[in-house]
């Protein structure tokens, strides 16, 4: 389940996208643009959606993510992000985040592995 905040994100997103003159439900957006109610982590027509509306980064990826490096970007990353199927590369929408992977040259699954032993 998502925090507070990860809910008020969410609707932060779905109203912009109804200011663009789309007329959909909560429930609707959240199921064309998330993965789960529970995450945000982008379908790919999700993807398509936010990068016209913001600022995002690519970081390539060398291999898939582990199941523990997924369940730390779903459960500790309080950003939309898009994971494609084949893990080529991971998408943030968040420059704080993304300033701090930058800094780390990119590596995101040391990245992933900082945020866990943080959170353990």
């Amino acid at each position: 389940m998502l925090d507070e905040t990860g809910e008020l994100l969410k609707k932060f997103i779905f109203n912009e996208i109804r200011e663009g003159g789309h007329v959909i439900t909560d429930d609707e957006l959240d199921h064309k643009i998330f993965q789960s109610p529970s995450s945000l982590r982008l379908r790919w027509p999700g993807y398509m959606t936010l990068r016209n509306l913001y600022d995002h980064e690519e970081f390539p990826l060398d291999e898939k993510l582990t199941g523990r490096e997924l369940l730390t970007l779903k459960n500790d990353v309080g950003w939309p992000y898009f994971l494609p199927s084949n893990h080529s590369s991971l998408y943030l929408f968040t420059i704080k985040q993304s300033f701090v992977l930058k800094l780390q040259g990119g590596d995101v699954k040391r990245w992933l592995a900082e945020i866990y032993q943080k959170k353990s």
